[in-house]
């Protein structure tokens, strides 16, 4: 069934595309199939289950979905085939795409495949910063794929309603709850939409700058950003190893953008973003669509902008209705693509003189689609997502802002600040408006913090990143046409940008970690057939607590970081978990989570305080060698009786 629901959603995204009448290259629309056919379906399947249990919106969906796929692409004979834009360089631009192309699918298939926990004899493995994340991804997907109806409820802190940007961990739900394996339910959806986003950034590239040399440069400077003090960091290390160069590379220690001590907070896109952020895997996607209907509509020839054919109003309006339904995906991408139409739309206005009406007709349909999933996000629990004024990002007290800068930017800092003022050649200014909000958003993340956890706005840093080497890659192959001895200073520029991020990923194919023993697959079993899916553990913060994120079952306090981040106050869960762990099950705290079950492992943190003495009057639900489950109700009167008997 996981498959049937998998090829309706490509069928979907075929007929959108084909809907589109938009000219495209061959494989920018096999990409856009991949993204809008995955973003409208689960977006479908997640209104429908609004209203309808899954055994109803399931089907359903499955149902609307080949309706909308047979209108959309109704009478395919009579209608004239959508055009074909050819690549630029013919024959040696394809070579240079095809190799791009099949060393990212390989690049990034390996490492998905690797870390979207992979499970054998031993257990379920994962790696690197991916390890801690899916322990939230799982532990949502598993509690989504568990229930009859779909329930909005935050399974690492049971009693909130679920604010965090889940429509992908839904989508792998649906997979996992119809058949596939977690680890399939991970993979398929990851894997296609990092492929098809990398191929989306090429073409997008091509449209700017019509050159695939530099659209291949600009997808490399991406998957390589990383803190610039890595590249120092890693030549320290390297000589206080004693090892030889290449002993060290097949042995680093660490990831070099990932620099705590150095206070180096840019890591790499792939390994930290890619890979273990699976919201913005919809999120790049969909945004980088945006980018292209809206560069459709962008006509720096000096065309008037409301001299518009039908098919480019309804770009337009495809446009806002994606950034409409971002927030739920990914509210960091809506941020940018809404920033890029209000740029758009002043342009416009400008050159019109007037008020450009297409234009404000995506924003208002844009923001009109957003304000609920916003309002969702912020006002759900009370608290709101704990936004605040941050000067200098992530700059420790005392620390030198232009210290700060060069470790974390580098080479690239300095580029986005000339960027803008080299494209006021007028052959080039064409181009400030792709890149103006860009440099709006680096200074509002340097200057605001958008979460409790400042590193977040990362996630808006990457795009100033993103949009910057693709400038990067067009002024590279400028500056090679205009000489070629200019390849001397290219490409040292391009190493010392790049590897740092290089490194990172070297590292994460070197590493592999144990996400959860056979005795964690086995009380996930057991916790699947002996309790309902609505059963509350309390338990210690293990990012990979084996009862949330194999079982589906809510606890009363996962991991403290993404509770922190997520502006969940935990200390009373914490103060909870505390008592509960003394066998003070009749505290307060405790009634007030109601959890049916203590989970408590053989080795548990020494910052907690057991007393295993109160615990054992406690009746066992469920033993194994490394995990006790204790019932708690009911177990009152139970253990006074143990007590009074002894």
């Amino acid at each position: 069934m996981a498959l049937i629901l998998f090829v309706s959603a490509l069928l979907l995204g075929a007929a959108i595309v084909w809907w589109l009448r938009l000219p495209l290259y061959p494989f920018e629309a096999v990409a856009l199939a991949i993204v809008l056919g995955l973003f409208g379906w689960t977006w479908l399947a997640f209104l429908a289950a609004l209203v309808l249990p899954y055994s109803l919106a399931v089907p359903l969906t499955v149902g609307f979905s080949a309706g909308i796929s047979v209108v959309l692409g109704w009478d395919l004979r009579r209608r004239s085939q959508p055009l074909w834009r050819p690549l630029q360089g013919g024959r040696s631009g394809w070579i240079l795409w095809g190799v791009a192309s099949a060393g990212t699918a390989a690049l990034l298939g390996i490492l998905f495949w690797t870390h979207s926990l992979v499970q054998d004899s031993t257990g379920v493995w994962s790696a690197g910063s991916t390890w801690a994340d899916f322990g939230l991804h799982s532990a949502i997907i598993s509690h989504l794929a568990v229930f009859d109806r779909m329930p909005l409820d935050l399974p690492v802190a049971s009693g909130t309603h679920l604010t965090y940007p889940f429509l992908v961990d839904y989508l792998s739900a649906l997979y996992l709850r119809d058949g596939w394996s977690l680890h399939t339910s991970l993979f398929v959806p990851g894997v296609l939409l990092a492929v098809a986003s990398c191929q989306l950034l090429l073409s997008f590239s091509l449209r700017l700058f019509g050159h695939v040399g530099a659209a291949v440069i600009g997808l490399v400077l991406v998957l390589l950003i990383g803190s610039a003090g890595g590249l120092h960091a890693a030549y320290v290390d390297w000589l206080h190893s004693g090892r030889s160069l290449l002993d060290f590379l097949a042995h680093l220690p660490r990831d070099y953008t990932v620099l705590s001590a150095e206070h180096g907070n840019v890591t790499n896109f792939l390994t930290n973003a890619l890979l273990p952020q699976r919201s913005i895997l919809f999120g790049l996607g969909v945004g980088l669509a945006v980018l292209i209907l809206l560069h459709s509509v962008w006509h720096p020839d000096g065309r008037r902008p409301d001299a518009r054919h039908a098919s480019e109003r309804r770009y337009l309006l495809v446009s806002g209705t994606l950034i409409g339904l971002l927030p739920m995906a990914h509210p960091h991408t809506f941020l940018m693509c809404a920033a890029v139409l209000a740029a758009l739309i002043v342009d416009a206005g400008l050159r019109l003189r007037r008020l450009p009406w297409d234009y404000l007709a995506a924003a208002v349909l844009a923001l009109g689609l957003a304000a609920p999933q916003l309002a969702w996000q912020q006002l759900a629990n009370g608290d709101g997502t704990g936004g605040r004024l941050r000067l200098g990002w992530m700059q420790s007290q005392g620390e030198s802002i232009w210290g700060f800068w060069w470790t974390n930017f580098g080479l690239m800092g300095i580029f986005f600040i000339v960027l803008p003022f080299l494209l006021l050649r007028p052959a080039w200014r064409q181009y400030l408006i792709w890149y103006l909000p860009f440099l709006a958003i680096l200074v509002v993340t340097q200057i605001y913090a958008f979460q409790p956890f400042e590193y977040d706005n990362l996630k808006l840093i990457y795009y100033v990143y993103l949009m910057a080497s693709l400038f990067g890659g067009f002024l590279a192959v400028q500056a090679y046409r205009a000489s070629r001895l200019n390849l001397a200073l290219l490409l040292p520029i391009v190493l010392v940008v790049g590897i740092p991020g290089l490194l990172s990923i070297t590292h994460e194919f070197q590493m592999r970690y144990q996400f959860a023993s056979t005795a964690d697959v086995a009380l996930a079993r057991w916790v699947r057939a002996n309790t309902a899916p609505e059963a509350v553990f309390i338990s210690t913060d293990r990012p990979n607590q084996p009862i949330a994120t194999l079982g589906g079952r809510s606890i009363v306090m996962g991991y403290r970081g993404w509770l922190f981040n997520f502006n969940v106050p935990y200390q009373q869960r914490e103060a909870a978990v505390d008592a509960v762990l003394q066998g003070h099950i009749d505290d307060p705290l405790v009634r007030r989570f109601q959890p049916d079950y203590l989970a408590v492992a053989a080795n548990e943190d020494s910052s907690w305080t057991l007393d295993r003495t109160s615990l054992s009057r406690l009746p066992v639900a469920y033993q194994n060698a490394e995990w006790t489950i204790y019932r708690l109700t009911g177990a009152s009167a139970g253990a006074k009786a143990s007590q009074e008997s002894r």
